[in-house]
């Protein structure tokens, strides 16, 4: 069933560009069922009612029990890639159930910034395709430094690292129940020795994602589908 945010200002009718693609895209009637999201986690079964060149009317029919927002909530901290890479990143975590997604330029970054608007969109999309519950946040572009200081905000912090041979995720998720979890993926050069030590004594753990080392966009993959597979969720 075709699943649409919506802004609660204007809930449950829909603006923007998905009148277009409700209308000339799905080609969806008067008459048909669609679900509608408000983007803080709440879903509802809706009813087409009309359909014009700016908004669709609906009326909601019942609000849906959904189970599509992971237990832990978790923020990723992602060093810019190069290319186009980040577009991919925000895209796939956001189908594995990131919470929200913090750009980062580290020492070794040689990408530039690209606008935030573009990078939401691309979250807006994959939620939607993916049957998420909320839209992740992509959070405005910071610097290594600031990230640090936020990892006291947070039940748990990691950061996979090359050079770490014992400390595994297992490991450090034995016996603990975090609700939030900061993962700080680096840059394609890696940290440096000086960013792992300040990470450290930020509090980030340092853990090892396996014997192989993964490019920057395969690590926040890997890691979160760990975490999925870790909290069943």
């Amino acid at each position: 069933m075709p699943r649409f945010f919506v802004s609660q200002d204007t809930l449950p009718n829909i603006t923007g560009s998905d009148v277009h693609h409700i209308k000339n895209v799905l080609r969806l009637k008067p008459g048909e069922t669609i679900e509608l999201c408000d983007g803080l986690g709440k879903v509802y079964q809706a009813k087409i009612l009309d359909v014009d060149n700016n908004q669709v009317n609906c009326q909601i029919v019942s609000e849906i029990q959904t189970k599509a927002e992971p237990i832990v909530k978790v923020t990723l901290a992602q060093c810019l890639p190069k290319s186009k890479k980040m577009d991919l990143i925000i895209q796939k975590t956001t189908e594995l159930g990131v919470t929200k997604i913090i750009p980062v330029l580290a020492e070794r970054s040689v990408s530039k910034a690209d606008k935030i608007s573009r990078w939401q969109k691309i979250a807006r999309e994959a939620a939607e395709q993916s049957g998420r519950a909320i839209i992740p946040e992509v959070a405005e572009t910071t610097s290594l430094k600031q990230l640090l200081a936020q990892a006291k905000n947070f039940d748990l912090a990691l950061i996979p690292w090359e050079l770490e041979k014992e400390n595994n995720l297992k490991k450090v998720l034995l016996n603990k129940t975090p609700k939030s979890i900061l993962v700080a993926i680096g840059p394609e050069g890696g940290f440096s020795q000086n960013e792992i030590q300040q990470a450290k004594e930020a509090g980030f753990v340092t853990i090892t994602l396996g014997s192989r080392i993964l490019r920057t966009e395969t690590a926040g993959f890997s890691l979160l589908a760990a975490l999925n597979y870790h909290f069943d969720q």
